[in-house]
């Protein structure tokens, strides 16, 4: 019998007006929602994660057989929505979606992913970053060549979780951009579900914390393989999740070539264009994030 084939499909929610249970931190008036999100401090920070962090690794896949969905609100303002579809544009494997805002997060996947599925694969496989996030450029490579090893175990179920442990946490101050060694289980930049194509499911409907409830897993630990973004305006709070985390040792002789070569990207250029426009990306709360209130 033939190896199964394998779609990889990968999906960022940009800024994307949902309802409520959609983030830890909302309105229940979709209007003031909608404002924070479009914020024009916002908007150019946002931005910035994704010219010089999200995308450099997607564009640089060892293995380019993917395809990435950038969901957004339909009512995204014009300056915003045109300087995005640019900077997507700069990635083959990265689609667009404007989706009508106000939905529900989990029903507005139900519907989207079946849009995108390859029906001529046997098996789906889902992963997940969020605007702040990043990917190894092995990301794709890794994932299939360890699938083909995972593949019996995945037949036991027909659905399986890939889950990569070990990445950074990327801060940002206005000190600057460090780069931290975390190893956290099931975090949702380090998880890959592959399910059969004919019944797969969103990825939404399996909350990342609480995977290994619904599939068997399978702990991969050897290299670190996401980046994940902690700042001034994430919704997740991460120094909550302190105790479910631990570091590992990580000392290269040259940090910022590690970085280079696992993510495409300057972590000096990164620095600096933080630097000088961090009160840009603050905006009123530049002034606390130089007191730290």
């Amino acid at each position: 019998m033939a190896d199964p084939t394998v779609q990889f499909l990968g999906i960022t929610r940009w800024s994307y007006p949902g309802t409520p249970d959609g983030y830890r931190k909302s309105s229940e008036d979709l209007d003031v929602l909608r404002a924070k999100l479009y914020a024009p401090e916002r908007m150019e920070h946002r931005l910035f994660l994704l010219e010089h962090l999200v995308l450099p690794c997607l564009r640089e896949q060892t293995d380019p057989t993917f395809k990435h969905l950038f969901v957004m609100g339909d009512q995204l303002p014009a300056p915003w929505r045109s300087r995005l579809e640019k900077l997507l544009g700069t990635v083959p494997q990265a689609s667009a979606v404007f989706a009508p805002e106000g939905q529900n997060m989990r029903e507005m996947f139900m519907e989207l992913i079946p849009e995108h599925q390859e029906k001529r694969h046997d098996i789906l496989a889902q992963y997940r970053i969020d605007d702040d996030d990043a990917v190894a450029v092995d990301f794709i490579e890794e994932s299939r060549r360890i699938f083909s090893n995972l593949h019996p175990f995945y037949e036991t179920e027909g659905i399986a979780g890939l889950d990569y442990t070990r990445g950074f946490i990327m801060e940002t101050s206005p000190e600057g951009v460090e780069f931290r060694p975390v190893s956290a289980r099931h975090w949702a930049p380090g998880l890959v579900v592959f399910q059969a194509n004919k019944e797969a499911q969103s990825l939404f409907e399996f909350p990342h914390l609480r995977i290994w409830h619904s599939m068997p897993t399978l702990t991969f630990r050897e290299t670190p393989m996401y980046i994940r973004g902690a700042h001034h305006d994430n919704d997740s709070h991460l120094d909550s999740f302190a105790r479910r985390t631990k570091t590992f040792r990580f000392n290269p002789r040259n940090k910022r070539r590690f970085l280079q070569r696992r993510f495409a990207f300057d972590s000096r250029e990164m620095q600096n264009i933080w630097l000088e426009n961090y009160e840009k990306f603050a905006g009123d709360g530049a002034a606390g994030l130089r007191t730290g209130t």
